[in-house]
């Protein structure tokens, strides 16, 4: 069976899934856009501001959106395979009713319904407060793996154990249990150290009670919507294989940076991302924010914070020594160091005079003498203005196509 892991395939479910052999996977957890009809604002890289799209018109849109996807999974699991389907209130009982088809996992398939619980802020007093999420756990057949996890239970009184059987901790006297299907773990809070800033982003421990209970050292998990990683990360700390796959080329970005930071592996070696945008075409298809971090990333850079109020600057491109300290020492570089040269990045054909003038702007008041103007092509006044701004002011402002991001990206990222 002829199927390549530690692997983060870019672009969409649907046709990445084709590429896998049939009954290859022995573990599938997919946390896929809720359909709640509102738009997520995430920080991806470095906390920067950006938004994502989790919106459907309707039930029936989101309902159509999945049902081939799941088609797909169900092919590529093993028949002793265990299906995690992560989603919250909004949509658990269309999806339920979904995976119980017969065309799919089927009604006496279904093994669980796990209520993940946690503590977070926000409330109302219209209503109870929403804390928690569900999770569908679906076999392929009647003969599947699973490894019982074990849970602390508090108790007042020890009826019905041996007293060897207690333990105490700062919370009290408890005993290890056989885990229930409601799981009170910790969200990823703002103090929490795993924390990227993602605002869909698990726990490391919800996903290794998963990833524990429903495979074996050795065993390939495979994660269809993969977002900021952490599925892939508890499967490597864990000793699993792994492939991922996410439709942003941003989230590739983020996940590879999480395995290299946290797991200690290096892309090209410990594992590869795959089918990256290769064209200015491709390219052409992305949303704003996902073709800006994409080019930003190619030269080596960091995309701005707040993609908003960017202050006519997208990113900045730090000396290799820069890069390699915060690397090593998870340093935020906005503010911290004072040596970058500006990037402004533009999806338009054509950048104009104008566009170069408001850069020139952005570069005077960092106090740079360089910059780096990202688009598509540029017109000849853009060409005159950037000679002009040299001859009389100082400031280069080096200008770099799409299309030569793109085939230095084929020869290996820029340096």
């Amino acid at each position: 069976m002829d199927i390549q892991t530690s692997v983060i395939y870019c672009g969409d479910c649907l046709e990445k899934l084709k590429e896998l052999p049939d009954e290859s996977v022995d573990l599938i957890y997919i946390d896929p856009p809720f359909s709640s009809n509102r738009n997520y604002v995430a920080f991806w890289q470095e906390q920067e501001k950006r938004h994502f799209e989790d919106r459907f018109e309707n039930v029936r849109a989101y309902i159509d959106y999945m049902t081939p996807r799941l088609k797909e999974l169900y092919r590529v699991l093993k028949p002793t395979g265990s299906f995690y389907y992560h989603c919250d209130w909004h949509a658990s009982h269309y999806i339920k009713v979904l995976l119980d088809r017969d065309d799919l996992f089927g009604y006496n398939n279904f093994q669980n319904e796990i209520v993940w619980c946690y503590k977070t802020g926000g409330a109302t007093k219209r209503r109870f407060a929403k804390k928690h999420d569900i999770i569908l756990f679906y076999t392929k057949s009647d003969d599947w793996l699973f490894n019982p996890q074990k849970e602390k239970s508090y108790m007042m009184h020890e009826y019905g154990f041996k007293k060897s059987d207690f333990q105490k901790d700062e919370k009290g006297q408890y005993s290890w249990v056989i885990a229930k299907d409601w799981w009170e773990i910790p969200a990823v809070g703002s103090a929490t150290k795993e924390r990227l800033g993602y605002p869909t982003q698990k726990p490391l421990a919800l996903l290794d009670r998963i990833i524990k209970a429903s495979s074996n050292e050795g065993d390939i998990v495979l994660d269809a919507f993969c977002g900021c990683g952490t599925a892939l990360v508890s499967a490597q700390v864990n000793k699993r294989k792994w492939i991922g796959i996410d439709i942003s080329p941003t989230s590739c970005r983020v996940v590879a940076d999480r395995l290299e930071k946290n797991c200690g592996l290096k892309e090209g070696e410990g594992f590869w991302i795959r089918d990256l945008p290769k064209t200015a075409k491709e390219l052409r298809q992305y949303p704003a924010f996902e073709f800006q971090n994409w080019a930003i990333n190619a030269l080596g850079g960091t995309p701005n914070k707040n993609l908003v109020r960017d202050s006519g600057i997208d990113g900045k491109l730090y000396p290799i020594e820069d890069i390699k300290k915060e690397k090593q020492e998870g340093i935020d570089l906005f503010g911290e160091i004072d040596h970058y040269i500006p990037i402004q990045v533009k999806r338009t054909d054509q950048v104009g005079r104008p566009e170069i003038d408001a850069f020139l702007t952005a570069i005077k008041r960092d106090r740079r003498d360089s910059g780096i103007f990202v688009g598509f092509s540029f017109s000849r006044d853009a060409e005159k203005e950037v000679r002009r701004i040299e001859r009389e002011e100082g400031i280069v402002i080096e200008f770099i196509t799409v299309d030569q991001i793109v085939q230095r990206e084929m020869n290996g990222r820029i340096k």
